[in-house]
């Protein structure tokens, strides 16, 4: 029961990380289009680019692990 439950939660925590990868990605576009005058927009695509890329390779670690079975 505890190896399921351990895969359970490294699945979900790699698919909800992957989630906000998307809204990231979503939200900085947003932010691109609306111009603002405060946003620097090199900063704006290189943190929310370097965000995006975090989340999503960290999701995929997890889903990876998650499909590693203990011996």
């Amino acid at each position: 029961m505890k190896g399921d439950r351990k895969e359970t939660i490294l699945s979900e925590s790699g698919k909800f990380l992957i989630d906000i990868a998307k809204l990231v990605f979503g939200g900085v576009i947003l932010a691109g289009i609306m111009k603002y005058e405060s946003v620097n927009p090199v900063l704006l695509f290189g943190i929310g680019g370097i965000s995006v890329v975090l989340c999503f390779v960290s999701g995929m670690i997890l889903i990876a692990l998650s499909k590693i079975k203990e011996k």
